[in-house]
C-alpha cells in the first residue's frame, strides 16, 4: 500500500511537471518576442550612448544596470552613480579625517578641504540630476552646456581634493583615497561626461524625431555692455542703478567706521536668513586685508566697491607658510559667479 501511495506521488510530481512545461511551451514564443525585442532596444541604446566614451567596455558595465528604450534613463543611471561615487568619497574621507587628522596641520586642512570640495561636487551632481529628472531629453539636449559645466566641476573638485596632498607624510592618506574612491569619482564623471558632450549626435544615430537645438551656452555669452546674455532685466536695472549711483545698500562698509561695518565678512555675515531677493553690500575705497569664506546658504549677494584700484581686498597668506593653497584666495564662495561689466562698479 506505502508502495502504491509513493508511486502515486511520484506521479503526481510527473504530471505537474508536465503540466508546467506545456504552458511555458505555449507561453513561451510571445515573451521570447517581446523580450528580445525590448532587450534589441536596450542594446542599441546603449550602444549609441556609449560611442562617444573612451572606455566603452566600462560605459556599457555602468548602463547594463539600467532597461529602458529612453536615452534619458541612462543619462539619469550615469549622474545617480557618479553621485554615489561622489558620497561614498565623501564617507571616506570623513572616516580619514578621525583617523588621520591629528597626525599634522597639513593633513587635517587637506582632508577638510576635500570634504568642503566633495559636498560641493554633491551639490553639483544633485543639480544635474533634478535637470535629467525634470526634463525630456530633447530639454536634457537643448542645456547640456549646463550640465556640462556642472559635471566640469565635479572633475575639477576630485582633482583639487587630491592635489591637497602635497607633502610625503601625506602621500599615503593620499593614495588610499584615490584608489579607493576617488579614482571612481573620476572615471564616472568622466564618462558622464561623454555621453552628455555627445547627446546630439547620439540622439540623431537613435534616429530619434526631436527639434534638436545647439546646446545653449548662455552661460559663457557676454553682451556689449558686458553682462551674461542670461541676465534679467531686473538685474540689469539693478547694475545700471548701482553706476547711477541710485541703489541703497542693505550694508555699507567703510574703514573708517562711517558705514555699518569696518570689516567685509561682517557685513556678510548680516546676512538674515530667509533673505528674499539681492542683498547688497557696498564697500567703499579702502585696504582690507580679509580672508572671506561666503558659506552656501548666504545666496543672491550683491557686492561693489569703488573700482579695483580703490577697494582692494588683499592678503598674505601662502603655501611656503604651510596654508594648503586652496585656502589662500583671499575671497571665496561656492557655487561663485564673478563678472566684470564695462561699468566701473566692482572692486
Amino acid at each position: 500500500m506505502s508502495g502504491k501511495i509513493i508511486g502515486a506521488g511520484v506521479s503526481l510530481i510527473l504530471c505537474v511537471g508536465v503540466v508546467i512545461g506545456v504552458v511555458a511551451v505555449v507561453q513561451s514564443p510571445k515573451n521570447e518576442t517581446s523580450s528580445t525585442g525590448q532587450l534589441k532596444t536596450t542594446n542599441r541604446a546603449v550602444t549609441a550612448l556609449c560611442q562617444n566614451s573612451d572606455d566603452q567596455q566600462f560605459c556599457h558595465s555602468v548602463l547594463s544596470t539600467t532597461n529602458s528604450s529612453d536615452p534619458k534613463d541612462y543619462i539619469a543611471t550615469v549622474v545617480k552613480t557618479s553621485m554615489d561615487s561622489v558620497i561614498k568619497a565623501f564617507n571616506m574621507s570623513d572616516r580619514l579625517t578621525v583617523e588621520h587628522g591629528n597626525s599634522s596641520a597639513g593633513m587635517k586642512m587637506a582632508l577638510d578641504d576635500c570634504k568642503d570640495l566633495l559636498q560641493s561636487a554633491i551639490h553639483e551632481l544633485e543639480a544635474s540630476g533634478v535637470l535629467v529628472q525634470e526634463s525630456n531629453i530633447d530639454a536634457v539636449n537643448n542645456h547640456s552646456s549646463e550640465i556640462k559645466n556642472w559635471l566640469g566641476a565635479v572633475v575639477a573638485y576630485q582633482q583639487s581634493c587630491l592635489d591637497g596632498f602635497n607633502t610625503d607624510g601625506e602621500k599615503k592618506v593620499q593614495e588610499q583615497l584615490q584608489s579607493d574612491s576617488l579614482d571612481q569619482v573620476g572615471k564616472l564623471t568622466g564618462l558622464a561626461l561623454d555621453i552628455v558632450s555627445g547627446i546630439a549626435k547620439i540622439l540623431q544615430s537613435l534616429d530619434l524625431n526631436l527639434a534638436l537645438k545647439p546646446a545653449s551656452r548662455r552661460l559663457l555669452e557676454i553682451d556689449q555692455e558686458g553682462y551674461p546674455t542670461w541676465f534679467s532685466a531686473a538685474d540689469r536695472k539693478l547694475l545700471n542703478n548701482i553706476d547711477n549711483g541710485g541703489v541703497i545698500p542693505h550694508a555699507t562698509v567703510a574703514k573708517d567706521g562711517s558705514g555699518q561695518f569696518t570689516t567685509i565678512l561682517d557685513a556678510i555675515n548680516s546676512y538674515p536668513k530667509k533673505h528674499q531677493g539681492r542683498f547688497i553690500i557696498y564697500i567703499k575705497a579702502g585696504v582690507y586685508d580679509e580672508y572671506i569664506l561666503v558659506d552656501k546658504k548666504k545666496v543672491n549677494l550683491l557686492i561693489y566697491g569703488d573700482g579695483p584700484t580703490k577697494t582692494i581686498i588683499t592678503g598674505r597668506k601662502n603655501y611656503a607658510e604651510g596654508t594648503k593653497t586652496m585656502r589662500t584666495a583671499t575671497f571665496c564662495k561656492s557655487n561663485f559667479l564673478s563678472f566684470r561689466p564695462n561699468k566701473k562698479i566692482f572692486g
